[in-house]
């Protein structure tokens, strides 16, 4: 390469944010290997937190170590760590005219060097404003959100994962279109439909499910993966005599939104119908997308949707709501029902429960639709927007 990027790998280390086990760290960590193996990782560099585990990532890599803000602080993590010692420890870079990549926009300070490439992975609090202020102080929520989005009037080039989040910053923030260039994410190329019946039952045991007698949901639980629509359509089908079992993947008891979760769960007459794995590790999805009698995921909004593209990569008919970036991503792949309309989501579901050829055809046209995403192609597009911002000058 002509210059050495330097790249955040912060999201890597676990005590960041908790980006490791999101879709930031899942993120950072498929889209360094496969630019790994088609530069030499001796020529990219990585920014990582000093008081926290080391990052995975090639030992040839030059690290830059920065410190964290005093924790002592209310809020000193992020406002002096990412507002005033990230831009800091970044200065001499900037100065050198170094490509400088942050994988979050709501990562990066205020204020950026010059030839700063930003990944912008979503406008969520932006779009949706009215559910994630409720309960917070609305002068600091906005205030924080001036924070997070003011760098983006100054990145040399924006990464979007997406034509929607590219629409979002073009409207929301005026940004030129030539400026954000659209790099969509991928499945994790070890994700695949388990054939062998015995190893997938093996890992099903484990979470006392069985092939073909439960749906499946992985991802967050805070307000605008709208789950109140998915129990909905739950209850729907079991009222209708089915017996289904709906299987909730994912480290949510510690959420602020759990309680009111369960409790929905039990007044609703669900919780025999309703088991939370918790945190699955890696190994362990595969098996459990490729069990599922179907994948559902009613999300209202979405930078760009990787479960349902890890699903159909895994062979799980899916069902996802038509909003966001979720239909660029699923496309004609699997059912889009309008959001929060649960008896759609009910319809959809008992149709693939039911029609096994019907749901013989999507699991064949999940897996096209995934192969058309590449960590490759996204690492080779990375590399190319590198390429151009430190030939502009």
């Amino acid at each position: 390469m002509k210059a050495r990027p330097l790249i955040d790998a912060r999201g890597l280390q676990p005590g960041y944010k908790e980006h490791a086990q999101r879709g930031i760290g899942r993120y950072a960590k498929s889209l360094f290997a496969a630019m790994t193996a088609q530069v030499d990782p001796a020529d990219l560099s990585f920014i990582q937190r000093r008081d926290l585990p080391e990052p995975e990532l090639p030992p040839q890599s030059p690290r830059l170590a920065i410190g964290p803000g005093p924790q002592w602080l209310p809020g000193g993590e992020r406002l002096v760590g990412q507002y005033w010692t990230l831009p800091r420890t970044l200065a001499p870079a900037w100065k050198s005219g170094q490509v400088v990549h942050i994988l979050s926009h709501a990562d990066a300070p205020a204020r950026l060097g010059p030839r700063t490439v930003l990944t912008c992975q979503d406008l969520i609090f932006q779009r949706m404003e009215d559910i994630y202020v409720k309960g917070r102080n609305a002068a600091a929520f906005r205030a924080a959100r001036w924070l997070e989005t003011r760098c983006l009037s100054h990145a040399a080039r924006i990464l979007a994962i997406s034509e929607c989040t590219k629409r979002d910053l073009v409207e929301l923030y005026q940004i030129p279109a030539e400026r954000v260039t659209v790099v969509p994410l991928a499945a994790d190329p070890g994700l695949s439909p388990v054939e062998d019946p015995v190893a997938r039952d093996e890992v099903l045991r484990r979470y006392a499910l069985e092939a073909g007698g439960y749906l499946f949901y992985l991802g967050g639980i805070d307000p605008r993966k709208d789950l109140p629509t998915l129990l909905q359509a739950l209850l729907i089908l079991r009222e209708q005599g089915s017996p289904a079992v709906l299987a909730l993947a994912g480290k949510v008891d510690r959420d602020k939104h759990y309680p009111a979760l369960a409790q929905a769960i039990t007044d609703m007459g669900l919780a025999p119908a309703v088991k939370f794995l918790g945190f699955v590790p890696d190994q362990d999805l595969p098996a459990l997308y490729s069990g599922a009698t179907a994948f559902a995921f009613p999300s209202l909004y979405e930078g760009f949707g990787l479960p349902p593209l890890e699903a159909m990569a895994c062979g799980a008919p899916v069902v996802a709501v038509r909003a966001a970036a979720v239909p660029e991503v699923v496309q004609e792949a699997g059912i889009l029902v309008p959001p929060g309309d649960a008896r759609a989501l009910a319809q959809a579901l008992s149709a693939l429960s039911e029609d096994p050829e019907l749901a013989r055809r999507y699991r064949a046209l999940g897996a096209k639709q995934a192969e058309r995403f590449s960590w490759e192609r996204a690492a080779a597009q990375t590399l190319d927007v590198y390429e151009e911002v430190a030939s502009a000058g």
